[in-house]
């Protein structure tokens, strides 16, 4: 009775349990995908909102090529699905053609009708992240940060000219060697290394002469071809690398059909404090375990079945469960989740990002670019 009561402090077991955070709760272990050429898997993701530039523009619309790289940084005055699907068919689709899968997350924008319609009609597999977990979009989530790092290197005072730097910084950016591929994006798409104005000014030389566009194709043709082969082998030493890293400290915890859990609450509403909500809602009843991050959940009174990441899950314990559902089958047998311990080992040496072609980095890059508008 005192552990109920408002002077001790915990309100209930509920109200214990829903805002008391866990600093024990493990993390799943890495799923990397993979992708075996370029536009095989393609990620969309929109940034902003943004300062609004003279152009009244205020997001960005961000597509990623799994395999290349490759990435489009488009401008827009707004996040609307016909803005954002327009722009997605005539910038991307006529330009490098339709990819076999689009991934995005759960933004009404791309779970729309119209969008849905749009890879219908284009016969494009259409994927999308688990709500409130988007490291499951990583290119784009990793590509977004550092697109904002370096725009925030040349905006003006005001802020309101950055749509007007993404030439710019994305030359930069498609020029410089990635650490997984162990190319330039630029490299990996059309079989050679971009011209760069720093190249004109240091008089380097890297154009091939070729006798005609015959010969020229047959060359990037082989070039291509040993390109590709040596991204896969270095996409695949990356993800082994990332994995090991990632599950140095995982401790998996599978839950059961029938266990009940409490899931991460991150949703943000209109009049609430975020600071004072509790931290995890529920309990909720696990239907399915779909994969081992991903669970099919639902409510233990009934209604919408929802899929959520390991992440954001945790054991709820049998005391509340007893309090809650007394009375009832589900409080006299609760399935218990089963731990997996993925064994420790020392952490391997860190490896160093390929150096890029030249000694130039991104950033001088952009500079030299913007001194000879």
């Amino acid at each position: 009775m005192l552990h109920n009561m408002v002077t001790g402090g915990h309100l209930g077991v509920q109200k214990l349990q829903g805002k008391v955070k866990d600093p024990r709760n493990p993390q799943a272990p890495l799923c990397p995908s993979f992708v075996s050429r370029p536009y095989e898997r393609v990620a969309l993701d929109i940034l902003g909102p943004l300062p609004e530039t003279r152009d009244k523009n205020r997001y960005i619309l961000v597509v990623g090529d799994y395999f290349s790289k490759w990435t489009e940084a488009f401008a827009l005055p707004n996040q609307e699905a016909q803005s954002v699907a327009k722009v997605f068919v005539e910038e991307w689709v006529c330009r490098y053609g339709v990819p076999r899968s689009l991934h995005s997350d759960q933004g009404r924008n791309f779970e729309s009708l119209l969008f849905q319609e749009v890879c219908r009609l284009l016969e494009i597999n259409k994927t999308r992240t688990s709500p409130y977990h988007p490291q499951s979009d990583g290119l784009v989530e990793c590509f977004n940060r550092t697109l904002l790092a370096m725009l925030s290197l040349f905006v003006d005072e005001n802020q309101n000219n950055w749509d007007s730097l993404l030439p710019y910084v994305m030359m930069a950016y498609r020029s410089s060697v990635h650490a997984t591929t162990g190319f330039t994006p630029y490299k990996v798409m059309f079989g050679r290394e971009m011209v760069l104005p720093v190249d004109v000014m240091l008089n380097v030389n890297l154009e091939e002469a070729f006798d005609s566009p015959k010969e020229y194709v047959q060359r990037m043709a082989e070039t291509l071809s040993t390109v590709v082969g040596a991204v896969q082998q270095h996409q695949l030493q990356a993800s082994s690398r990332q994995k090991k890293y990632f599950d140095f400290r995982a401790q998996v915890q599978y839950f059961v059909e029938g266990e009940l859990v409490w899931v991460r609450n991150k949703a943000r509403k209109k009049g609430v404090c975020f600071k004072l909500q509790r931290t995890y809602k529920g309990p909720f009843k696990v239907i399915e375990r779909l994969s081992d991050v991903l669970y099919q959940i639902q409510p233990i009174k009934g209604g919408k079945t929802v899929v959520v990441h390991y992440n954001r899950l945790k054991p709820c314990v049998s005391q509340f469960v007893s309090e809650r559902l007394e009375g009832s089958a589900e409080s006299e047998q609760q399935p218990q989740h089963q731990k997996i311990f993925i064994k420790r080992q020392c952490p391997p040496p860190m490896i160093q990002c390929p150096s890029s072609r030249s000694a130039v980095t991104p950033t001088l890059i952009v500079m030299v670019q913007i001194l000879l508008i």
